[in-house]
């Protein structure tokens, strides 16, 4: 178990996370305080700003489910998207 302090850093407290602890820079938390004065991160689930982002990970091929595959070819026929 490690032990760390927590010391002032500008207007915040911090406490620092050591390495071996493996946390990516830049990862998101959610901070709670609970009984006892145990504090609590839990990683917080960032929502993606674009599609790209939503994907950016994902390298399968993408695949039109079967119920979906008569639409496929489709064309529009009043004011829908295109």
């Amino acid at each position: 178990m490690d032990t760390v302090k927590a010391r002032i850093q500008g207007n915040a407290t911090v406490v620092t996370i050591p390495k071996s602890f493996n946390v990516k820079p830049g990862t998101e938390y959610r901070f709670t305080k609970g009984k006892g004065g145990v504090l609590t991160l839990t990683p917080a689930k960032r929502v993606p700003s674009s599609i790209e982002e939503l994907f950016k990970d994902w390298h399968g091929e993408y695949r039109i489910p079967d119920d979906l595959k008569e639409w496929q070819n489709v064309k529009p026929e009043g004011e829908e998207l295109w």
